[in-house]
């Protein structure tokens, strides 16, 4: 059977026997001892680069924990960083003697992990020493092991409204790609590092009679129980009032618990105590998005930038609010200054990816994405964007093994499936299509653009019936997708149901007045009915929003013929004849 990847969410890979790592991501497997002392037990937290493990040291015969740097993830540079952050923590902590604290007892490399081991003082237990442990890398300094930026992690995907103008019966529903966002939106606590600034320091002395509340905060908010952390960031804001690190954890807990007005307050409790730290306003600006309140939030971009004009997080969170406001144009830009600054943060170059593409500089996009690729070449999210950005450049046969590769990256995850039969789907190969929206909707019964595109395809092989049932389907789980009312009241007129035609197209018209398909074939369906004037009424609209459409002028004239008015019928059959030839020679 081999051995399961500890990491069942994203990778779940079963790995050969004896195999100490993962062979997909990298993380040592439940059993492995790193260094030949830590018992691996169980993955406590990961994102993209860190990953947070507890084990069992097999020389103190107790728990610690170990926060590890995935090589795969991270470059060589960001590694010597990590160990130079973790020789100064562990020379901080030799002088920890209080229970309840959290201090590094050691640091190092083994196969892909760049590691430091972290653990709780008690009564009895051997404070660290740099000197206990075998020389691993000269001294460094950097900030903290504890990082206080957020680091940049996308959100969670968002599916945006469906097109407006989506007339054929084979077009599709395809921007279904996730966006990306940094900040702190109830995501997985790995992903929002509490902001603790440098000059206060986290290791705090307290009396050696008093409970470290922020020590047990920290720990539980590591730990996802956020409750506990809650109550225990509370207590130490009582017992030290001006403790910034306190009240940070505080808010960063309150908005995952999902009470941003409280987390708010938090914030401004650490900001009136350390106004010039870019990390805090960083991290009171993620919660005003939460609240919508855009304008206050870009403001504390403002003020972050002011503190530190090279404050990566600040420039990219500006990015993303501006790209979700529908100002690409700046949003470009504030992602022109972020990668300036550092330019190995993929998330970024993803995010200036979508916003290229949602603007149809395809070329531009594809640039984008393939400078994430080259950062993080097993993401899938990356190639399935890779994938569509082709597919929008008319290269289905191209974007096909990029959607494949999504799919083996990431087997649960519906979107790649559903991308990969919209490619199938464009190549004709329908039957291939079919068999991959069914599995993203195995996946996601929800889905609406999988059941649209599904009744799409069964549409142009003529399964009309099963393709209303997948319309239907599509519009209960998003009633104003446009397209899906059309094309359903396009087959009910093929199926010379027209009545019910009539109806599926008014409710296309009542989410878009000007959708000229859904005006010319309501026209045809009241044709077809014999209700005339209607008919005319309906084409009169459709040739009145589209005046250069030659299809709306041949309809106009065959319901004027059948009404007796053969003058203005030829007015407009030839009228319609023009705008065709004009088209020819335009083409």
């Amino acid at each position: 059977m081999g051995t399961l990847c500890l990491d069942t969410e994203s990778c779940n890979f079963h790995n050969r026997e004896k195999a100490r790592f993962c062979a997909r991501c990298g993380i040592p497997l439940r059993g492995t001892l790193v260094q030949e002392r830590y018992e691996i037990r169980n993955l406590l937290n990961k994102d993209r680069k860190m990953v947070t493990l507890y084990a069992l040291d097999q020389y103190e015969g107790r728990g610690v924990t170990i926060r590890a740097l995935l090589s795969g993830e991270s470059s060589p540079p960001e590694r010597e960083i990590f160990l130079q952050d973790a020789e100064m923590a562990m020379s901080i902590s030799s002088h920890v003697r209080e229970a309840g604290s959290i201090y590094v007892t050691d640091y190092g490399q083994d196969g892909p992990l760049t590691f430091l081991v972290k653990s709780e003082f008690s009564a009895g237990a051997p404070s660290a020493d740099v000197h206990t442990f075998k020389s691993r890398i000269t001294a460094g300094m950097s900030n903290s092991v504890f990082p206080s930026a957020p680091p940049a992690t996308p959100a969670m995907p968002i599916v945006p409204s469906p097109a407006d103008h989506l007339d054929e019966l084979d077009r599709d529903e395809d921007d279904m790609r996730p966006q990306v966002r940094v900040g702190i939106s109830k995501v997985a606590p790995e992903q929002v590092p509490i902001a603790f600034p440098a000059s206060h320091g986290l290791y705090r002395k307290h009396s050696p009679t008093s409970r470290n509340w922020l020590a047990e905060g920290n720990r539980a908010y590591e730990l996802a129980h956020y409750d506990e952390a809650l109550a225990a960031y509370e207590a130490a804001t009582v017992q030290n009032v001006v403790s910034v690190e306190a009240w940070s954890g505080k808010g960063a807990t309150l908005l995952l618990l999902g009470r941003p007005e409280e987390a708010l307050l938090a914030y401004d409790h650490a900001l009136s105590l350390y106004p010039n730290d870019p990390d805090l306003w960083n991290s009171r600006a993620s919660v005003l998005h939460e609240l919508r309140r855009y304008d206050e939030e870009m403001y504390c971009y403002e003020q972050a930038l002011a503190h530190d004009p090279r404050y990566v997080f600040a420039w990219s969170g500006r990015g993303m609010t501006l790209a979700e406001q529908g100002r690409p144009e700046e949003a470009l830009l504030a992602f022109d200054r972020a990668l300036m600054l550092d330019p190995s943060q993929s998330v970024i170059w993803q995010a200036m990816s979508d916003t290229l593409y949602s603007i149809a500089r395809y070329e531009d996009a594809l640039i984008a994405i393939n400078r994430a690729l080259e950062l993080e070449m097993n993401n899938a999210a990356l190639w399935d964007t890779k994938g569509n950005i082709l597919r929008r450049l008319k290269k289905p046969e191209e974007a096909l093994p990029l959607h494949e590769r999504a799919t083996l990256l990431d087997p649960q995850n519906p979107t790649p499936w559903f991308d990969k039969g919209n490619d199938l789907r464009d190549l004709h190969r329908f039957a291939e299509a079919l068999a991959d929206y069914d599995h993203a909707l195995e996946l996601d019964p929800a889905l609406a653009g999988a059941w649209y595109n599904r009744g799409n395809v069964l549409a142009a092989l003529r399964i009309y019936e099963d393709a209303l049932e997948s319309y239907d389907q599509a519009l209960h789980y998003d009633e104003g997708l446009i397209s899906a009312w059309y094309n359903k009241g396009s087959v009910l007129h093929e199926l010379e149901r027209d009545a019910e035609a009539i109806a599926a197209f008014d409710r296309a018209l009542v989410l878009n007045a000007h959708y000229i398909p859904a005006w010319n074939n309501k026209g045809l369906a009241l044709f077809a009915l014999g209700r005339l004037d209607e008919a005319l009424a309906a084409l009169d609209q459709a040739t009145s929003f589209a005046p250069d459409e030659p299809n709306a002028w041949y309809n106009k004239a065959v319901v004027l013929e059948k009404l007796g008015r053969v003058q203005e019928a030829h007015s407009c059959h030839e009228w319609a004849q023009s705008l065709e030839q004009q088209s020819k020679q335009g083409s």
